[in-house]
């Protein structure tokens, strides 16, 4: 598994480019690109979560996910006061 690409890698995990993008706050077009390293290696940060994705439970998997995005409303509303002042 270690010389499998890591777009094949993730999809083994059960991560797909679409969890990948919920969790890192991009777009699904540029995870496509990144995990296929079209740009050069595929980023450290992707490798990480992919990684990481492996040896979570699914419980874990779901609470990661929703404490993330609650973490982005978090700072979007943040955002947003401060743009309103």
């Amino acid at each position: 598994m270690d010389n499998e690409p890591w777009q094949l890698r993730a999809q083994t995990a059960g991560l797909g480019q679409k969890t990948l993008a919920r969790l890192l706050g991009r777009p699904v077009n540029t995870i496509s690109r990144q995990i296929r390293g079209l740009h050069g290696e595929v980023p450290q940060h992707l490798v990480a979560v992919i990684v990481m994705w492996k040896r979570l439970s699914e419980a874990e998997r779901k609470a990661w996910i929703h404490d993330t995005e609650r973490e982005m409303r978090r700072e979007r509303r943040k955002r947003l006061e401060t743009n309103q002042r």
